[in-house]
């Protein structure tokens, strides 16, 4: 009984080209992390949960799913990261999209620096992360680095592979624990 909201996005224009920049909240990184903390908190005091996307660098729509972003991580926390801490930290975000484009080699779904390393270990976030349809590359290396719900692509079922991958010991079963407990605190708060 929990409603989820797939915005706002809050990726930073790098070109006019960028099939979502509409539904981004600008270019100025300041300006965004400002905008988007009252965003959140108030679609959020009625219950409905904000899902902050596209996490992160999603700047082109064209060829998203196979660009390899490599990004400094000055650039990276001072132009692409601060309107989705802000979201986090200021705005209470309850849930984050992640994106489908790569970062250091590695899609951002399963980007273990980006959700376990940044998102949950120096932001503190609690709640839970939800690939974009067709955005999770790899269930099981989804749930090791922090990914939470997967929206499956065309004929995809991912409930099975992690149950495989438990089995085999490819995967802690308290990994899998770890991403429900987060999943259940929005949806049974």
């Amino acid at each position: 009984d929990k409603d989820v909201l797939l915005g706002p996005g809050v990726n930073i224009y790098r070109t006019p080209l960028n099939g979502r920049n509409f539904e981004y909240m600008g270019e100025d990184p300041f300006l965004s992390s400002k905008m988007v903390v009252p965003y959140i908190q108030e679609v959020q005091k009625n219950g409905v949960a904000a899902s902050v996307k596209h996490f992160a660098l999603n700047n082109q729509e064209q060829w998203r799913g196979n660009i390899n972003v490599n990004v400094s991580d000055r650039a990276l926390y001072e132009i692409y990261l601060p309107a989705f801490k802000a979201a986090v930290q200021d705005g209470g975000a309850w849930t984050i999209m992640g994106a489908y484009n790569k970062i250091w080699n590695q899609h951002c779904c399963h980007n273990s620096r980006l959700l376990n390393d940044i998102l949950r270990g120096e932001w503190g976030f609690g709640g839970f992360v939800v690939s974009d349809w067709g955005g999770d590359n790899d269930h099981v290396e989804g749930v090791r680095a922090g990914s939470n719900l997967v929206m499956p692509g065309p004929g995809e079922c991912c409930a099975a592979d992690l149950v495989d991958a438990v089995r085999r010991g490819d995967l802690p079963e308290e990994a899998v624990d770890q991403r429900v407990r987060e999943l259940l605190s929005v949806i049974l708060p």
